[in-house]
C-alpha cells in the first residue's frame, strides 16, 4: 500500500509543471487593429501566389529557381532541421539513460594503509541513470526548445517572403528600364529624323545654322542618356542571378528584353482587395510569429528557473556482472547490481537562484515589448503599403491621361514643323516633353507595381 501511496505520490509530481503558461499579450488587440486599418467585415482568403496575377511567366520562373537554390533560403533550412533536431534531443533530456559499459581495475594499495586490500576484476553491465521531472524544468526547457522551432519555421518564411519581393522588385525595376531604353532608342531616331529635315531646311536656308545646332544637340542629349540605362539594366540583370543562386549571364534567356513586357502591357488590380486582408493577417506575418515564439521561449524558462528552487530527485544504476578472472564473468554466481536513489535540495546559493527568476521574468517583458513592437511596427508598414498603393493608382491614371495628351499635340507638331507652320524650337520643345510623359508613364508604372509587391510583403504574403 506504501508503495503505491509512493508511486502516485512521485507521478504527481512529475506532472507538476511550475511558472506561468504562456498568454499572448493583449496590448493590441485584433479589433484596434482592424479598426486603424479599416479592414472590411468580408475578409477574403488571400492567394499567397498572388505574383501569378501579373501574368508574366518569366518572372514566375525566376521566384521559383530563387526559392529552390538561393543560399540564403537553403541556410533558412537547415536552420530550422537544427532547431527541430535540437527540440527532439531536449525532448528526450529527462526520459532514462542507460549505457553499456565494461571495463577491467587493478588496484595495488599502499602499505601504509591499515586494512586495505587488493582489489583486480573484470565489470560489465548496464548502467542506468534518470533524473525525475518533479517540476517541470524539463518540460519547460522543451517548450523552449518547440518556440525555437517555431521561430525558425517563422524565420524561413520570412527569408522567402523577403526574396520574393526582391525578386519582383528587380525584375519591375529591370523591364521598367529595358522600357525606358526602348523609349530612348525610339526618341532617338526620331530626333535624328528632326536633325536630318532641320540639316535640308538648312541648306535651303530655311532655317539658321543655330536651329540646326539645336537640332543635333536634341539627338546628343539623348545618346548621352543611354549609357546609365544600359548600366542599370545589366545592375538588375545581375541582381536577379545572385537571388536565384546563379552566375552572372546564366538567365539570359529569362532576362533579355522580348515582345512581353510587364511595364508595357500593363496590370489591372482592384483596390478593394486593400481592405479584404485577413483580420489575423499581422499576427501571422513571419516577423511578429518570431517575435511571438521568442515570447513563448522566454516564458518557459521562468518555469524553468523556479523548478530549480526545489529538490531533484534521481536514480542510478548498474546491473551486469563482477569477477576477478575474465572466464568468469558470465557465470550466474558473478552477477550483481547496485542502486543508487538520491535526491539534492538547493541550500545555500547566495541568492542567485531566485535572482535568476527574477532575471528571466525580466527578460519575458522585454521579450513581450519587442513582441508589441513587431505588431506596431507590422500595422504601420500595412498602412503605408495600402496609402502608396491607392496613391500610385491615382498617378498612373493621371500621368497616362497626360501623356495620351501629349501625343496628339505630338503628331500635330510634327505635321506643322514639316509644312514650316511652326519653328524649331517649338517642336523641340514637344519632343521634350513627349519624352517626359512617357519617362513618367514608365515610372509610375513600376512604382505602381512596387508598391502592389510592397502591400502583400507588409501582411506577410
Amino acid at each position: 500500500m506504501n508503495k503505491r501511496i509512493l508511486l502516485l505520490g512521485l507521478a504527481t509530481l512529475c506532472g507538476c509543471t511550475l511558472g506561468p503558461d504562456y498568454k499572448r499579450p493583449d496590448t493590441v488587440s485584433d479589433a484596434q487593429i482592424k479598426a486603424a486599418l479599416n479592414i472590411a467585415d468580408d475578409c477574403v482568403t488571400v492567394d499567397r501566389q498572388w505574383h501569378k496575377s501579373f501574368g508574366d511567366s518569366k518572372l514566375n520562373d525566376l521566384i521559383d529557381l530563387a526559392l529552390s537554390d538561393n543560399p540564403d533560403v537553403n541556410a533558412a533550412i537547415e536552420k530550422l532541421k537544427q532547431a527541430r533536431i535540437a527540440l527532439e534531443i531536449q525532448g528526450v533530456q529527462y526520459y532514462p539513460t542507460f549505457d553499456l559499459s565494461g571495463g577491467y581495475t587493478k588496484l595495488k594499495p599502499s602499505k601504509n594503509v591499515f586494512g586495505a586490500a587488493k582489489e583486480s576484476y573484470y565489470q560489465a553491465g548496464l548502467d542506468a541513470s534518470w533524473e525525475l521531472d518533479l517540476w517541470g524544468a524539463g518540460r519547460r526547457l522543451t517548450e523552449n526548445a518547440q518556440a525555437a522551432a517555431n521561430a525558425a519555421a517563422a524565420s524561413l518564411d520570412d527569408v522567402r517572403l523577403t526574396l520574393k519581393a526582391e525578386i519582383i522588385n528587380n525584375y519591375i525595376s529591370l523591364r521598367q528600364a529595358q522600357e525606358q531604353l526602348r523609349l530612348l532608342n525610339r526618341t532617338l531616331k526620331l530626333q535624328n529624323k528632326i536633325a536630318r529635315l532641320s540639316a535640308d531646311k538648312a541648306k535651303s536656308g530655311l532655317i539658321s545654322q543655330t536651329d540646326l545646332v539645336r537640332a543635333r544637340y536634341a539627338v546628343d542629349s539623348i545618346k548621352a542618356q543611354i549609357p546609365s540605362v544600359k548600366t542599370a539594366i545589366s545592375l538588375y540583370k545581375n541582381n536577379l542571378t545572385l537571388l536565384t543562386g546563379k552566375l552572372p549571364e546564366q538567365l539570359n534567356s529569362l532576362l533579355n528584353d522580348t515582345a512581353q513586357n510587364i511595364i508595357r502591357d500593363g496590370f489591372i488590380y482592384n483596390p478593394s482587395a486593400l481592405a479584404q486582408i485577413p483580420a489575423d493577417a499581422l499576427r501571422t506575418r513571419p516577423d511578429v510569429r518570431a517575435a511571438e515564439q521568442a515570447l513563448v521561449a522566454q516564458n518557459a524558462l521562468i518555469g524553468n528557473a523556479i523548478a530549480n528552487l526545489f529538490p531533484t530527485v534521481s536514480f542510478s544504476g548498474f546491473f551486469g556482472f563482477q569477477a576477478d578472472h575474465l572466464n568468469r564473468l558470465a557465470r550466474k554466481s558473478s552477477d550483481m547490481f547496485s542502486l543508487a536513489p538520491g535526491i539534492k535540495m538547493p541550500l545555500f546559493h547566495w541568492g542567485a537562484l531566485f535572482k535568476q527568476v527574477d532575471l528571466e521574468k525580466s527578460a519575458t517583458k522585454e521579450a513581450a515589448s519587442a513582441y508589441q513592437k513587431a505588431v506596431l511596427n507590422a500595422a504601420s508598414e500595412v498602412k503605408n503599403a495600402i496609402v502608396s498603393v491607392s496613391e500610385q493608382i491615382v498617378q498612373t491614371e493621371t500621368n497616362t491621361r497626360a501623356l495620351d495628351k501629349m501625343r496628339n499635340i505630338s503628331a500635330l507638331t510634327l505635321a506643322q514643323y514639316d509644312s514650316g507652320l511652326i519653328p524649331l524650337d517649338s517642336t523641340l520643345s514637344v519632343m521634350q516633353d513627349v519624352l517626359k510623359a512617357k519617362t513618367a508613364v514608365i515610372q509610375s508604372k513600376g512604382a505602381f507595381y512596387q508598391a502592389v509587391v510592397g502591400f502583400y510583403k507588409s501582411i506577410g504574403y
